[in-house]
């Protein structure tokens, strides 16, 4: 370990840092990559970079300067040698000598390996209501610099560098219940047409006369429970502990395409597994019988209540698995084998060929 060297990025090296990026993280990423120099930590290992973590600081408000971990990438060949932990322990450092009040990540739902390190470093799972208390206005910034407008399923965790602020991150019913609630006040915009399409008398606005709007309101519940149960079923069989999470920037798109687009984007938070002591890898059978169920309990229920809400739930559930859509169930679906991906995927074009000729 002592042939690992880290310190910041020398003049000249970001092409190599870069190039390393591109070789480690997936192409749909690349387009969001950032590497400011004189906060960018690497490794090198007998003169060649092996690995690095690309740091953002700014100031938030007046109160708080943030110092964002961002991109933490560990050459294959490198793995497995304790290189992350050490450099985001050179990262906290690093930070409080430069002024920074707060640390802070994003850490997709099922990255267990994530979450240890920083768990093991006194970060939190912080809810939109800490994130909006403690950066007031600023949590605008914070989204921009973290490129968090449109994620779907990425948590973000914090660690005052200042003193201690415990807060605890709403799971399972409390999470579930705010999510319906926010989930149903983004599709009133669509029922009561409060929406730009609606106003213009565009054509897929135009609903049935005849709809009870207090009626249509129950959708969205029912359309989560449906999917939350099953999931959970399924979890329950596998003896797999599990939490419900509810997510928070995925609200963006959840209010801007009824408002906008006059279309319903479900925001359904997820089933993840709890703890940090576990494999996506070893727990890929399960992970996969889960999405599954809520492709076959959705596509069940579009039969019976065919409301676009439940059929876009069900698209994005079973073919929107990359970024920054990751914490769908597709992610889950397609991480494996692409053979067993079929099933979801046919099951889905069955429900949706039915509904367009029916």
């Amino acid at each position: 370990m002592s042939d690992y060297l880290i310190q910041p990025l020398a003049e000249g090296q970001q092409e190599e840092a870069l190039q390393l990026m591109r070789r480690i993280f997936e192409p749909s990423l690349h387009s969001i990559f950032f590497l400011h120099p004189e906060t960018t930590l690497v490794v090198r290992f007998e003169g060649k970079l092996v690995g690095g973590l690309n740091l953002d600081v700014y100031r938030v408000n007046t109160q708080v300067t943030m110092g964002y971990l961002g991109w933490l990438y560990i050459d294959e060949q490198h793995r497995g040698k304790g290189l992350a932990g050490r450099l985001i322990d050179e990262a906290l450092i690093f930070l409080r000598d430069l002024g920074c009040t707060d640390a802070a990540g994003c850490v997709e739902g099922d990255n267990p390996a994530s979450f240890r390190q920083l768990e093991q470093r006194g970060f939190a799972i912080r809810s939109l209501s800490f994130q909006l208390k403690r950066y007031r206005l600023g949590v605008a910034k914070v989204w921009s610099h973290a490129s968090r407008f449109f994620d779907m399923g990425y948590f973000f965790w914090q660690s005052s560098l200042k003193e201690e602020q415990a807060t605890p991150y709403p799971t399972n019913l409390s999470a579930y219940v705010r999510t319906v609630l926010g989930n149903t006040l983004a599709f009133s915009l669509l029922v009561l047409g409060w929406n730009i399409p609606a106003l213009l008398s565009l054509p897929w606005t135009q609903g049935k006369a005849d709809s009870e709007p207090t009626l249509l309101l129950l959708i969205p519940m029912l359309a989560l429970s449906v999917r939350t149960l099953s999931m959970l079923l399924v979890a329950r069989i596998h003896k797999l502990p599990v939490v419900y999470r509810g997510w928070d920037t995925a609200y963006v798109a959840a209010y801007l395409a009824p408002l906008l687009l006059g279309i319903p984007f479900p925001n359904p938070g997820n089933l993840y597994i709890r703890g940090s002591d576990w494999s996506p890898k070893e727990q890929a059978k399960p992970l996969f019988a889960m999405g599954l169920a809520s492709t076959v309990s959705l596509a069940l229920l579009s039969l019976l209540v065919p409301h676009p809400y439940v059929v876009m739930l069900l698209l994005l559930d079973t073919f929107f698995s990359k970024y920054p859509f990751c914490g769908f169930n597709a992610s889950r679906i397609w991480r494996g084998k692409r053979t067993l991906a079929i099933l979801p995927a046919l099951i889905t074009l069955v429900c949706c060929t039915l509904l367009l000729v029916y």
